[in-house]
């Protein structure tokens, strides 16, 4: 559990820092917006993952015995999970995350025309959909903890974002983008996004969610018993956890 706790620290630490007075901005004109936005996304996927092998791997402390529909859960959501997180991050959002760099349109804001922080929203349907199927104390803990980073980011982007655009500009958007028609979740990119999205959720349904976790969705969605929860999740998770000293 030492290790969890360490994991999520450094999670939660490497989304903290750019948030400091001055960082970003400093981070932004040594690197670029791109890079810095492409370097930031690697560092915050690479840290998820490093958590979710330490929580795979904390002892396994039963808390609750998962019936058949906790199962069905995360089937039933990751599409829109994973949707979400692509469209949010391909449009441009000048309120929330987006790894886009183009020029915003509140007449035509995409997703973020339905929800203010499309890819939070995503990730906090990924963490909490995990919750049931999981009465591990370990993975308990990581999609509990991840559900309230979440819920807890988007009020801080709101702090932010009201800093740096001026408490008026910030309500002059945020109001724009609530009054645009349905039709902004047919915006190129937002459609494009979430197309993306929806195909990275076949990959993990398919192969990468196994390999990555040892744990076949398919197999216990569709009524398959999942084993005792495993020391190592894959050949995969124990090769990274060999090569990592935190373990």
């Amino acid at each position: 559990m030492l290790t969890l706790g360490g994991a999520a620290a450094l999670f939660l630490l490497a989304h903290l820092l750019p948030a400091a007075p001055g960082v970003r901005p400093r981070l932004v004109a040594l690197l670029g917006e791109r890079f810095y936005l492409a370097a930031y996304s690697a560092l915050s996927l690479a840290l998820l993952l490093f958590v979710a092998v330490a929580a795979i791997r904390a002892p396994a402390i039963l808390l609750w015995t998962a019936p058949a529909w906790a199962h069905v859960v995360p089937l039933a959501v990751m599409p829109f999970a994973f949707m979400l997180i692509g469209a949010g991050l391909a449009a441009p959002n000048p309120l929330s995350v987006s790894l886009s760099t183009a020029t915003f349109n509140p007449q035509a804001p995409g997703v973020a025309g339905v929800l203010r922080h499309p890819v939070l929203w995503g990730f906090g349907l990924w963490s909490a959909a995990h919750i049931p199927p999981n009465g591990v104390l370990g993975q308990a803990f990581f999609f509990a903890v991840m559900t309230a980073f979440a819920v807890a980011g988007g009020r801080r982007l709101d702090r932010k974002r009201r800093l740096t655009l001026g408490p008026e500009a910030w309500a002059a958007i945020d109001k724009a983008r609530r009054a645009s028609s349905p039709r902004c979740l047919f915006e190129k990119r937002t459609l494009l996004g979430a197309a993306i999205g929806f195909f990275l959720y076949a990959g993990f349904l398919a192969y990468w969610h196994e390999l990555l976790f040892g744990v076949d969705p398919m197999q216990i969605g569709s009524g398959g018993q999942p084993a005792a929860p495993p020391a190592h999740a894959s050949a995969l998770t124990a090769r990274f956890a060999v090569r990592t000293p935190f373990f």
